[in-house]
């Protein structure tokens, strides 16, 4: 497969799932409370800027891959990618399962590991910073309970955690 090929079908994955994903908010479309814009408006808002997003990386990708002889892929880089795809489906698997408070920043810091970052200050940092900024802003200023989890273990720990932040 020459570049511009890969590029065209990294498109259509992203707008196929982005699709999918704008499909399946019709089942919470109805109206919320208050807000007049229904339930279902920040869900869309978010997959049309993924859409949006993979428009703008292929308009990028699309002339250099067309003056770029074809490669071929080698296997570390199509298990990456392979990879980049399936993380987030095991975050959202485990999510319910372990708890926000613990299994997001390990979601960050393999994502950073996977991007290739290799400094400790900015595993340990990053990692940690995204989970204050989103626990600050979640718990504090819009009083929202993130998930805890419900297997052994990892509930007990999360709401350890919840009570060290209260």
């Amino acid at each position: 497969m020459d570049n511009s090929t890969a590029a065209r079908l990294e498109l259509l994955i992203w707008l196929g799932l982005a699709g999918l994903a704008f499909a399946l908010t019709f089942a919470f479309a109805g109206e919320a409370g208050t807000y007049a814009w229904g339930a279902a408006s920040w869900p869309r808002a978010i997959i049309l800027l993924m859409a949006l997003f993979a428009l703008l990386q292929y308009a990028a990708r699309a002339p250099r891959a067309a003056r770029e002889p074809q490669a071929p892929a080698p296997a570390a880089e199509i298990a990456r990618s392979a990879a980049a795809l399936l993380l987030p489906l095991g975050y959202v698997f485990l999510l319910p399962r372990t708890g926000f408070y613990l299994t997001t920043p390990v979601f960050v810091l393999l994502y950073l590991l996977l991007l290739g970052e290799r400094r400790a200050a900015a595993l340990i940092g990053v990692p940690l910073g995204i989970l204050a900024a989103i626990v600050l802003v979640f718990t504090k200023l819009f009083y929202v309970a993130l998930p805890t989890g419900n297997w052994p273990g990892f509930y007990e720990l999360s709401n350890a955690f919840v009570e060290l932040i209260r």
